[in-house]
């Protein structure tokens, strides 16, 4: 068992920045570019799947506390 966390390893915050860092500096056509590319592999990919439409109308259900977090916001511009 480890005593301690290898020095590579980050807390959650510290990956999500990270992975985010190269498009904090890109243009907006740049983004969109990158967009475009991926829309892009998703068709290309969607190509071999067996169920394509199955794969498109894929939803992942909410979490619970989401309908509960946009009830309070709701709440709370009505008070406004």
């Amino acid at each position: 068992m480890l005593s301690e966390l290898p020095g590579w390893v980050v807390d959650n915050a510290e990956s999500v920045r990270r992975e985010v860092e190269p498009y904090r500096h890109m243009s907006m056509q740049e983004r969109w570019e990158t967009t475009r590319r991926c829309c892009e592999a998703a068709v290309k990919m969607l190509r071999f799947h067996r169920h394509p439409r199955r794969a498109l109308e894929h939803r992942d259900p909410l979490p619970e506390s989401t309908p509960r977090a946009l009830k309070r916001l709701q709440m709370h511009e009505q008070t406004r």
